[in-house]
């Protein structure tokens, strides 16, 4: 696909500037980046293409905030917020609300519905209420615990047994332990259909309702992923990605499992919505599957070696 003239107005969604990553393989480091820098635009759509070990996933999980470059080696932006820095907990909203992610094999959970994989994504608690409750109920059955072993104590222990100061500290520890976890168990199984009730009536439930019939899998909302195809289940983690409204789609070898024309079916489905707007950040090792894209950027041995507007610019 050949390059668009790039709008000089066009704002910078994310940026990675030479940014390195090295693993450690026992007490080797293996460099997979090298001070690889990247921009991408507002509702642009880039290709990073490359060999298998050229550090293309590496720099997209970093993109992504699935991990970090190597200390005081690179930063990574998104906006203006310097997302290599973040700690955990604005970490894992940027995640959540900021970007979404499609892989090559769809992660989708076997005993939960197309409907409700395709709304995972949305049950990340939004306040603090929402994330403390289990703590709360935890809390709550330690002290019903407690208050039970302490009412209870002498009649819990066998009758030959007295009840000392030691025993009752053991006991009182014992059943707090014990009511607590009740506490947590109970919570989790009222939450279940309560979450399942409340997603199934919610706006996003709703949105992502038309988001599946659009791509197809309006029939196959109660079935299980393995009742799916290979390009439905596909078609189901795009739309779970999609559930939060992304800004950027980030989306590694997202055709590598499919055949040729399953896979062209799901970069259809992508230009459609990069056409809509979605800003699209790709990883393929295909140089057709790179076509789609409004530009290329190629990596070698961890180091970005051409990309596409430079090249352009330069000719």
């Amino acid at each position: 696909m050949n390059t668009p003239p790039r709008n000089p107005e066009q704002l910078v969604t994310m940026r990675a500037e030479e940014v390195c990553k090295t693993y450690q393989l026992g007490k080797v480091g293996v460099p997979v980046l090298k001070s690889a820098s990247i921009e991408v635009h507002e509702r642009e759509w880039v290709a990073i293409l490359g060999a298998s070990g050229s550090g293309k996933s590496t720099l997209l999980h970093l993109l992504g905030g699935l991990d970090r470059p190597d200390a005081d080696r690179g930063k990574v932006w998104f906006g203006n917020s310097l997302v290599s820095n973040l700690t955990r907990g604005p970490m894992d909203r940027y995640r959540n609300r900021a970007v979404g992610f499609v892989f090559q094999f769809y992660h989708l959970l076997p005993e939960l519905t197309v409907l409700e994989n395709a709304l995972l994504g949305t049950l990340v608690p939004r306040n603090r209420l929402a994330a403390i409750l289990p703590i709360i109920a935890a809390t709550i059955g330690l002290l019903v615990g407690m208050l039970a072993a302490f009412l209870l104590g002498s009649e819990i222990l066998p009758a030959a047994d007295t009840l000392t100061t030691g025993r009752l500290v053991v006991l009182l520890i014992t059943w707090g332990v014990v009511g607590a976890a009740a506490g947590v168990a109970i919570h989790q199984l009222i939450q279940i259909p309560v979450q399942r009730a409340r997603l199934r009536n919610s706006d996003q439930a709703r949105s992502t309702t038309q988001v599946l019939e659009e791509f197809g899998l309006g029939h196959r909302l109660n079935h299980r992923s393995s009742q799916l195809s290979g390009g439905e289940r596909q078609r189901t983690a795009i739309a779970r990605a999609l559930a939060n409204n992304p800004r950027i789609l980030l989306a590694d070898e997202p055709t590598g499992n499919l055949d040729a024309e399953t896979g062209r079916e799901i970069l259809e489905l992508l230009k459609k919505r990069h056409e809509l707007g979605l800003t699209i950040v790709m990883v393929t090792h295909d140089p057709a599957v790179a076509d789609y894209a409004d530009r290329v950027v190629r990596l070698r041995d961890g180091q970005v070696v051409e990309d596409d507007s430079e090249a352009d610019h330069n000719a």
